[in-house]
């Protein structure tokens, strides 16, 4: 044997393992079971916030969102349905609805932050989120949403009492919904600030915040109504116990892992599976350039 053959075996060795732990984790990646990213991006929805300074004016939103989340196929859209009335107070001018479909869950509302402030104004802003969860695990449920809502509001003077909200006191810090706080200062009415959050629950598997009336229509003289209401509506996948995979961002759109979605047969596979098998060949040729050139260096000794 010579001298520079264990070195050279021993770079074999180490070439052969790295391209071995390359293979392994193309594969993982590829085939793999969903990680956190798995709906990781949302789409986030945001109105009438700024808007209507200087008093004197009136500020009327509505936003109506359904998300569905399918866990068997991996599928997740959103429809969110909006409405904005606005101008002088009392004689605001409403535009028509709008409805806009999104290839995305709708995770967050911001609406009716900042706006009409100056005193002599009306806003009025309401949320509802409901969400339809197919395929989940049979021990899935719901618990009750926290609030924050209703703090520093209401004061500078006026007629009480000023404050007509529901929960209060509420002050969770972090709530899933934050609203009318450090709004309608500077006096007027009785109950000017009338905020509400109707009966609401949160889904681990597709949390929803609301953000809205906060820092709003301050200056004296203005009122404020605004509610929010979530609804889950879930589906358990029969015998499930676990959550249900979901699609890998890696994944062909039509796959799960090496299974397929209903309703479709292994031509469909796509990318993913060319990926996996690319990797497989290049494995198989290293392997067998390994192996020749191992029995080269022999065939020298």
């Amino acid at each position: 044997m010579t001298a520079g053959t264990p070195r050279f075996r021993s770079s074999l060795v180490r070439t052969l393992a790295l391209t071995a732990s390359l293979a392994i984790a193309v594969l993982a990646l590829t085939f793999g079971p969903p990680g956190a990213n798995a709906f990781a991006a949302t789409q986030d929805l945001t109105q009438c916030n700024g808007e209507l300074g200087g008093g004197g004016r009136e500020l009327d939103c509505t936003i109506d969102i359904v998300n569905t989340l399918n866990l068997t196929t991996g599928t997740e859209t959103s429809t969110a349905t909006t409405k904005v009335c606005s101008g002088p107070n009392q004689a605001a001018i409403c535009g028509d609805a709008v409805t806009t479909s999104y290839n995305l869950l709708t995770k967050s509302v911001d609406q009716c932050n900042g706006s009409v402030n100056g005193g002599g104004s009306t806003l009025t802003c309401k949320v509802t989120v409901v969400n339809n969860i197919i395929g989940a695990p049979a021990n899935s449920g719901t618990t009750g949403a926290t609030v924050n809502q209703c703090n520093y509001a209401g004061t500078g003077g006026g007629t009480a009492p000023t404050l007509n909200c529901d929960p209060n006191p509420a002050s969770v810090s972090g709530a899933t919904i934050t609203q009318c706080n450090y709004s309608v200062n500077g006096g007027g009415a009785p109950d000017r600030v009338t905020c509400t959050v109707g009966p609401s629950t949160v889904s681990a598997l597709l949390p929803v915040t609301v953000n809205q009336c906060n820092d709003s229509a301050n200056g004296g003289g203005s009122l404020v109504t605004c509610s929010v209401a979530l609804t889950n509506n879930i589906t358990t996948a029969a015998g499930s116990t676990t959550p249900i995979p979901v699609k890998n961002v890696l994944h062909d759109s039509k796959t799960d892992g090496f299974g397929l979605a209903a309703g479709h047969d292994a031509g469909n596979l796509g990318g993913t599976a060319f990926l996996g098998a690319g990797v497989l060949i290049l494995l198989a040729a290293g392997l067998l350039a390994a192996s020749a050139a191992t029995r080269k260096a022999d065939a020298r000794r």
